[in-house]
């Protein structure tokens, strides 16, 4: 067990029995107090997070609604190895900061997608340096309803990175920015959830566009209607984004055809 993770512990049990752990940085957005935590396709509820001690205390519940933290997250380039190549997504990877803040969660019903609730979220700053994928993304394509198609993507790009390198979705971490203050553009950043990272982003750098359009067929093929968390995320309530984020995704495969 790696020293900062945070251990998961199901209280439920005759004897206090740990069932997984989480590192540091992704804890304060999945197993805040009152989170919903998935764990091999089972719900637990989190009655505690002992910082300090770095173990969150869960037990098993069913319930019809997950929770989704708020948290802003600030993206500092110090170091690119590779790229930006040319086109309207262009591609870097290197090494990254990350500072983060979880301020608040609410509490969302599966298929009515409806706000049932809400609290604060008390956990202090967490900062990670480690490496990333990013992609800058043409200005011109990014209009009011495609910043939320931002978010969708670097949702959506997350889950089917872990598909395609064959690691947990909570390996890698994704953030959507308006305007980076590295690259001055919308950007999102794939990045992985370790200190100093194992590898994954230069391998998603060279994956680039296949990346991009498995995204766009999780996105064009999940049956939903205006998105959802199997697919850009809890954006249901900003009429537009999926297709937004479909027209993002896209983005590159048009250029392509329109030069062929």
């Amino acid at each position: 067990m790696a020293a900062d993770n945070v251990v998961i512990v199901d209280t439920s049990r005759p004897r206090p029995e740990v069932i997984g752990e989480m590192d540091q940085f992704s804890a304060p957005v999945f197993l805040h107090e009152q989170a919903i935590y998935l764990h091999e396709g089972a719900q637990y509820h989190v009655d505690q997070l002992d910082w300090e001690a770095k173990k969150a205390y869960v037990r098993p519940v069913e319930v019809d609604h997950y929770t989704d933290a708020l948290m802003s997250t600030r993206v500092e380039v110090l170091d690119t190895f590779g790229g930006p190549d040319s086109g309207p997504l262009a591609r870097s990877h290197g090494e990254v900061k990350l500072t983060s803040l979880a301020t608040m969660f609410k509490k969302i019903r599966f298929h009515t997608h409806e706000n049932i609730g809400s609290g604060p979220i008390h956990l202090p700053e967490q900062t990670l340096h480690t490496t990333g994928w990013w992609i800058s993304v043409d200005p011109g394509l990014v209009g009011d309803v495609e910043e939320a198609g931002l978010q969708g993507m670097a949702h959506a790009l997350r889950h089917v990175a872990a598909l395609r390198l064959m690691c947990d979705p909570h390996d890698l971490g994704a953030v959507a920015e308006v305007r980076s203050t590295h690259t001055r553009l919308p950007t999102v950043t794939v990045f992985e959830a370790y200190p100093g990272g194992v590898g994954y982003a230069r391998r998603l750098f060279e994956l680039h566009d296949q990346l991009l359009a498995a995204a766009a067929d999780l996105v064009a093929e999940c049956p939903c209607a205006a998105g959802c968390p199997s697919c850009i995320g809890p954006l249901h309530l900003v009429p537009g984004a999926k297709d937004a984020c479909l027209r993002l995704l896209r983005a590159q495969a048009l250029t392509y055809s329109a030069s062929a």
